[in-house]
Parts: structure tokens; C-alpha cells; sequence
């Protein structure tokens, strides 16, 4: 805006507008003979002088809000932008510091428990996800030519069971998760002796929920309890966390209950994991 109207200009134009104005009175006042050099420094002109330097400095007010105006506008423009740049350098600092946490975990469990856990283990990474309204399975980058074998159990860096190997590829494999209604698996609850099957379930599918069932004391599981592998019926080895009881329900008969389990590990957030290929010798 301030391009448009410059300080010299204002006061030409101001300066123009009194002097028409002057030739105006002088020469009503005169009937158009009077002098108007004369004129103009006559006495009755004194009040109309003092006008004309009030609207010179009215005019040159009103230049400088417009300069500061634009001036403001340009500073906005400017802190608008470096917002942006920090919300951006925001988002990028928050996923560093997960991703470094992540890292951090797979890196601890693999330096702490590697040569203390009786598993022979190798990392992979997700490279695929398969899922439909009673399926999931997902395709890891490490196959046959990495040592790893169908039946292999498949867990995060905290010890979460997260599914086990069904296909073997060179170098890849498909691995269904925990919560697949294929998936069964031997179980134990903590602080007790009660075992039994943790299976995936139509009906507990879209919860992401797996059940536990075929327990021989059903009054002895609590909500809260921790569910983990038997090493019983499969390959899974024993002590892999499979989750939680969350709830008790009764069965279609009305006759029995089982538990439904909250898995551990999210699935909807794991990427880096752990094959366990084989069992160390005792």
C-alpha cells in the first residue's frame, strides 16, 4: 500500500488543495482583482495558513499508520511462518524421540536377554500386512535362508508373543498374528497352575481380543491375570507373554465360561521384531 502513496506526494497534494482554496477565497473576496501574493499574507489569511499545516500533518499521520500498517502485516506474514517451521520441527523432533525409544528397547532386550534367554533369536522387520474380517497375518523380511522355520514363534522386543510362523520363503515369511481365528496355543496363567488353550475367536475378532478356554478350574481366573505360554501343544516355548485376562464370559451353552485376553502386544504398532529360531541347549 505504502508503494502507492508516498510522503512527498501527500504534501503536494496538500499543498495544491490549500492554494486552490486561497485563490478561491482571494478572489471572491476581491471580485477577482485583487493581488493574490497580497492576499495570501493579509491578516485574515493567518487562521487558514495554521489550517493548511494542521492538514499537512493530518495527512502526514495518516501516510505513517499506513506505513506501519504494512509494516505489521509483513512481521505477521513472518511469525506465521516460523509457527509453521516449529510445528514442523516439532512433529519431526516427537518421531525421533520414538523412534529412539524404540530403538532403545530392541537394542536392551537384544544386549540383556540374548545370551540369558535359553532361545536362539533373529531380527526381522514388517514389510506386509494381510487382514479381512477373520484373518490376520503379516509378511516378515527374513525366510529359510535366515534359519527361519514354520512353527517359529514370533515376539517383541519386550517378550510379547505377537504370532508364529506359517509359510517360509528364501527370504521372507508369512506370519499369522495371535489374534487369527487359526491361531491356538498352549496357556498358563501367572501365580497359579491353571492351563489352557488361548485361541483366536470369530466372535472376538473385531475386539482384537483372543479366549481363553478348556481351563479345569474356572473359578481360579481373575480379570487382571497375566496369561502366558505353556510350552505345552505347539512350538511357542515357555513363558512368552500373551496377555491379560480382561473379562469372564459364558459360553453360547450357557453351561461353561472362558476368559477373553487383551494381547499384549498392540498390533496395530509393532514393525521390529524377534524370530525365535531354536532352543539353546541346557
Amino acid at each position: 500500500m505504502k508503494d502507492l502513496i508516498s510522503k512527498k506526494g501527500i504534501i503536494v497534494a496538500a499543498v495544491a488543495i490549500v492554494i486552490a482554496l486561497i485563490a478561491a477565497v482571494t478572489m471572491a473576496v476581491s471580485g477577482g482583482n485583487a493581488d493574490f501574493g497580497r492576499v495570501i499574507s493579509e491578516p485574515v489569511f493567518k487562521p487558514l495558513r495554521s489550517a493548511m499545516n494542521g492538514l499537512v500533518g493530518t495527512l502526514e499521520d495518516i501516510y505513517g499508520y499506513i506505513y506501519r500498517y504494512d509494516t505489521v502485516v509483513a512481521e505477521n506474514a513472518q511469525l506465521k511462518e516460523r509457527i509453521a517451521e516449529l510445528e514442523r520441527d516439532s512433529r519431526d523432533y516427537t518421531e525421533i524421540v520414538e523412534e529412539n525409544d524404540r530403538l532403545r528397547s530392541l537394542l536392551g532386550f537384544a544386549m540383556r536377554d540374548f545370551d540369558t534367554l535359553p532361545y536362539e533369536m533373529k531380527d526381522v522387520t514388517i514389510i506386509s500386512w494381510t487382514a479381512s474380517n477373520f484373518s490376520s497375518s503379516f509378511t516378515i523380511n527374513r525366510g529359510a535362508s535366515s534359519g527361519i522355520e514354520v512353527g517359529d514363534s514370533v515376539i517383541t522386543a519386550e517378550g510379547y508373543l505377537v504370532g508364529v510362523v506359517t509359510e517360509v520363503g528364501s527370504t521372507s515369511s508369512t506370519v499369522v498374528s495371535i489374534i487369527d481365528t487359526t491361531m491356538s496355543v498352549g496357556a498358563i496363567l501367572s501365580g497359579t497352575d491353571e492351563t489352557g488353550i488361548v485361541e483366536g475367536d470369530f466372535n472376538l475378532f473385531k475386539e482384537s481380543r483372543l479366549k481363553l478356554d478348556y481351563i479345569d478350574n474356572a473359578a481360579n481366573v481373575f480379570i487382571g491375570d497375566s496369561v502366558l505360554t505353556s510350552g505345552r501343544g505347539g512350538n511357542s516355548p515357555a513363558g512368552l507373554i500373551i496377555g491379560t485376562v480382561e473379562s469372564i464370559r459364558e459360553d453360547s451353552t450357557g453351561h461353561g465360561s472362558f476368559a477373553v485376553v487383551k494381547p499384549a502386544a498392540d498390533l496395530s504398532s509393532v514393525s521390529n521384531l524377534y524370530v525365535i529360531t531354536d532352543i539353546k541347549a541346557g
